[in-house]
Order: structure tokens, then C-alpha cells, then sequence
């Protein structure tokens, strides 16, 4: 991902550019195209599952924003750490 230079004026930032910059599993190797696919999808995933257990929306964008956080960074969960290959 290119360098983000406008978001390092944030005074108070979810997440910094580097932590957007570098992922766990760009660090072991894993094609940005398919994390990125992977991450797209388990979105949707957890999308649908709300949809049909009818929750709210708000409840459904904060698991999705849970579950967004938890691959942040080089110190979050990479795709290896989940067994997906």
C-alpha cells in the first residue's frame, strides 16, 4: 500500500500509517490481492450472519469494525495465524 502522508496530522488515529502500510501477513509473505480478497470477504461474511440472526446494523458494522482490527498492523493476526491457505 502506498504511503499515507495527509493521515499522520490525526491527533487521535484507529490506526496509524504504518500499521496500514504493513500487515502480519504481508510480513509472511502472503499476495496483497488475496489478503485483501480475504478480508473483503469475511466482511461479507459477517455481514450476512447479521442479516439473517436480524440484527441491527450498528451491531454488524462493529463486529466487522472488531474483526478489521484485529489484521491491523504487523502485530495482528495474519492469514497464516488462521490456517487459511
Amino acid at each position: 500500500m502506498a504511503p499515507q502522508p495527509h493521515l499522520t496530522h490525526l491527533t487521535n488515529p484507529l490506526a496509524t500509517p504504518q500499521q496500514l502500510e504493513t500487515s502480519a501477513s504481508q510480513l509472511d509473505g502472503i499476495p496483497a490481492d488475496l489478503e485483501s480478497s480475504v478480508h473483503y470477504e469475511t466482511a461479507r461474511l459477517v455481514q450476512a450472519a447479521g442479516i439473517l440472526l436480524r440484527l441491527p446494523q450498528e451491531i454488524i458494522a462493529q463486529a466487522i469494525v472488531i474483526l478489521t482490527r484485529s489484521w491491523m498492523g504487523p502485530d495482528g493476526e495474519g492469514l497464516w495465524d488462521v490456517n487459511a491457505k
